[in-house]
């Protein structure tokens, strides 16, 4: 490698753009081969991107759209080796519940900031971890600078700061000494980040070569790990790195490159790039409506679309966004129901990793293993894991509804043996002569296996409903009540249980993951691709569920677009119905693991050592402004922006300050109620933003 490169800087301040994707989008052609590699961590805003350039018919050729961790991958791959292993969450959540059980070391820190029972607090232990890798990449340099920063702290601040630091340090080191795989895809970009620097660039030669441009695209945090693997691609390679930033987040990132780099705490060239209000990217009217409740703001936004439809628009010129659509998902379908419409959700709830979905694909598999004779126990008791039940089995009392305790799984894995295998009529035998599970747990376990047996081996379509439905009815009746008990005032975990249950299971009308599933199985049992058998059955329900594209399940064009604000990145609708524009929700608030005080130090970075961190997007506002830009950057005819005054409960709720920055003018007393009248009568303005050549038939197409 030339060394030349060692000094050229690895992010040059005119690669910086700021809301300024339109060049990339231009640089699309075709090409043998790839020129730019265009990294993007989240699937949507690869979807978005291919989109837009697909729309334009433009070839993409020249363009490989990959995640950072894919292109690392590659790298630390060989033709001897299979790709890397990495754990996921679930698996690396597991192992820090091992070594939490009993913390040894400086682990025991973490003891004093999150409670003796340090295992009831996975979660939140493993977003410390995730939000120290984002800060200092585990880069000895860093970590020094991040303990300078949390020692020059006050009080009780200090010593949480100390304790979580050393804590989850120490946890780091030994969930890595622990296991063999990678622990997660940010290890993966830190040992990439090796290759191409001790072999001078020569393994990026080896499989980028023709690589001109690594282009950085959709982010709002800029974590450690990526710069650094960035900067060994910029300074030992000929391949130059462009960062496409935010309208919010990008200024500040910007501004931070210079001492992240190298350290020093003198001004970024990158200071000058201006910051941007939000006003100044709206190319369109925009108009503010005010509704007294959340369901009334929901039935407004419906009344828009409506009033839009009667006068010609098209259901794809309209769509519906909001901060969180989770929060309005149900209202949004109510008022949908009133004015006959139909709503296709695109929010990007990981369905594979939610548990009503994990109940059901673990039932396939262990009827799957019952119908090919043996079942190890592994396989047994995943869907007991998942809480698995079934209200109608008519078991004695409450045991029908009540789903095994992890206490109750061990204690018939511990009788059996963790290696025990059999048929179920083994499985049966086992456990009832073994005389440590005691017999209420025995005749529990038994009504399960029942259950098993009474399922064919060679499944019809129907079988796919009348079989895995009454599961999702028990999850539905008695595990998501104990989930919303035992949930925060957020009711994070609530929300996405009970939309996971929607999308797999649905209403008995709906259309639903499962009876997609029973077309497809139907159809490709028809055509022989698959046989009868209920591993089909899982190959069908995952295929579905991997394909889907966000929450879009079906491309039906009498179906509205409801999108999260993430997801309006790079999107374009003539009309955008954007909900909820009240403080607290949009802004949301801001949030992390680490004191607020290391948050605010960290942010602000009126220190040398403070500037040379990575800064979590969600511990500001910033990003909040991102989303606003985004949703206003999406309507090209007419912005609506609407918000409620008070919940259910009477509390109050101010407008967003977000409105502060966007010229809006409010719906008159007396459009709104015509426009909520029986005639939905749509406001002038609004109205006057539709083309003249808009066919009054368009409505109902």
């Amino acid at each position: 490698m030339s060394s030349h490169l060692h000094s050229k800087s690895p992010v040059d301040v005119e690669n910086i753009h700021i809301c300024a994707e339109e060049e990339l989008i231009n640089r699309a052609h075709r090409a043998q081969q790839p020129t730019d590699i265009v990294l993007a961590p989240e699937q949507f805003h690869r979807r978005n991107l291919k989109r837009v350039i697909a729309d334009r018919n433009q070839p993409r050729s020249s363009l490989a759209l990959l995640t950072p961790a894919a292109v690392a991958t590659e790298l630390l791959s060989s033709p001897e080796e299979s790709d890397p292993a990495v754990l996921d969450r679930m698996d690396r959540l597991q192992v820090l519940k091992d070594l939490l059980e009993s913390p040894s070391g400086d682990v025991s820190r973490l003891s004093r900031v999150f409670g003796t029972s340090l295992t009831t607090q996975l979660d939140r232990i493993e977003a410390a971890r995730e939000e120290l890798s984002l800060l200092t990449g585990h880069h000895s340099t860093r970590h020094s600078e991040l303990e300078t920063v949390c020692a020059e702290l006050d009080g009780v601040a200090r010593l949480d700061a100390l304790d979580l630091l050393t804590g989850i340090s120490s946890l780091e080191e030994q969930l890595r000494d622990r296991v063999e795989e990678y622990i997660s895809t940010e290890a993966v970009l830190e040992a990439g980040t090796e290759v191409v620097a001790n072999t001078g660039g020569d393994a990026w030669q080896k499989e980028y070569s023709g690589i001109e441009r690594v282009n950085v695209v959709g982010i709002s945090t800029l974590g450690t790990p990526l710069l650094a693997f960035l900067t060994a691609i910029g300074r030992e390679t000929s391949s130059t790195v462009h960062l496409y930033l935010r309208a919010r987040t990008g200024p500040r990132i910007a501004s931070r490159l210079q001492s992240r780099l190298d350290g020093s705490s003198t001004p970024s060239p990158s200071d000058s790039i201006e910051r941007l209000q939000i006003d100044e990217f709206r190319t369109t009217p925009a108009t503010e409506i005010v509704a007294p409740t959340r369901a009334e703001e929901a039935r407004a936004a419906l009344a828009v679309c409506e009033g839009l439809l009667r006068e010609g628009v098209s259901v794809s010129d309209i769509a519906i966004v909001a901060r969180d659509i989770d929060k309005y998902e149900r209202d949004l379908t109510r008022a949908s129901n009133t004015y006959g419409r139909h709503l296709s959700f695109w929010t990007q709830l990981e369905l594979k990793r939610s548990l009503p979905y994990r109940v059901v694909a673990e039932t396939c598999s262990v009827l799957a293993a019952a119908s090919a004779g043996t079942i190890d126990a592994e396989t047994m008791f995943r869907p007991l894991e998942c809480q698995w039940l079934v209200t109608e089995d008519g078991a004695e009392g409450d045991e029908s509804v009540t789903p095994f305790t992890p206490a109750e799984l061990s204690e018939i894995r511990q009788g059996v043996g963790t290696d025990y295998s059999g048929t179920l009529d083994q499985w049966r035998d086992t456990v009832a002569m073994t005389t440590s599970v005691s017999l209420n747990v025995q005749r529990r376990f038994e009504s399960y296996l029942d259950w098993c047996q009474r399922h064919r081996s060679a499944p019809e379509p129907d079988d796919i409903l009348a079989t895995l439905g009454p599961v999702l009815d028990g999850f539905e009746t008695v595990v998501l009540p104990n989930i919303e008990e035992n949930d925060t005032v957020a009711y994070t975990e609530t929300s996405h249980a009970a939309r996971a249950i929607q999308r797999v299971a649905g209403d008995t009308d709906s259309d639903h993951l499962l009876r997609e599933a029973r077309a497809k199985y139907a159809d490709w049992r028809d055509r022989h691709q698959i046989e009868s058998s209920w591993s089909s059955v899982l190959e069908v329900i995952e295929t579905i569920a991997t394909a889907r594209p966000g929450r879009r399940e079906h491309e039906n064009a009498e179906r509205l677009d409801v999108l999260d604000a993430t997801d309006t990145w790079l999107r374009s609708y003539p009309f955008v119905i954007a909900l909820g524009f009240v403080d607290g929700e949009w802004p949301q608030q801001p949030h992390g693991e680490f004191p607020v005080e290391v948050q605010t130090a960290v942010t602000d970075g009126e220190s040398p050592e403070a500037r040379t961190l990575g800064v979590r997007g969600a511990w500001t506002e910033e990003r909040e402004y991102d989303h606003a830009v985004d949703a206003v950057r999406t309507a090209t005819n007419h912005m609506i922006v609407t918000r409620f005054t008070e919940d259910v409960k009477g509390v109050s709720y101010q407008r967003s300050p977000l409105l502060e920055n966007l010229s809006t003018t409010t719906l008159s007393e007396n459009a709104y109620r015509e426009l909520l009248g029986e005639n939905v009568i749509l406001p002038d303005r609004v109205r006057k933003s539709i083309p003249e050549n808009v066919s009054t038939d368009g409505g109902d197409e």
